[in-house]
């Protein structure tokens, strides 16, 4: 035979000149079922796999922005106790 199952699967038989049988052409059918399975899988991993990128770069941004907000925090208070030490200096803290 020289086509695979599959391709015979998707052949319109109409003669009966060296046809495969019925079950031959059942059997095409389902690995072109199976192929076409394994393809929607392929596509439902490449799915997971971005979802897990954003998910990891979310996460990541997410804990710079705190990071970089306690940071600012801690700034600020250090910029709070200079002011108060240039004030009790008797310098005026908006020069």
């Amino acid at each position: 035979m020289p086509d695979s199952l599959r391709k015979c699967s998707q052949k319109d038989w109409s003669t009966d000149a060296g046809i495969p049988t019925e079950s031959e052409i059942k059997v095409g059918s389902l690995q072109r079922i199976a192929d076409a399975v394994e393809l929607m899988a392929k596509g439902y991993a490449r799915l997971e796999n971005e979802r897990d990128r954003w998910k990891r770069w979310y996460e990541q941004e997410l804990q710079e922005q705190q990071r970089l907000a306690r940071s600012n925090a801690a700034l600020k208070g250090v910029n709070t106790k200079l002011r108060k030490k240039l004030a009790a200096l008797g310098g005026n803290p908006d020069e």
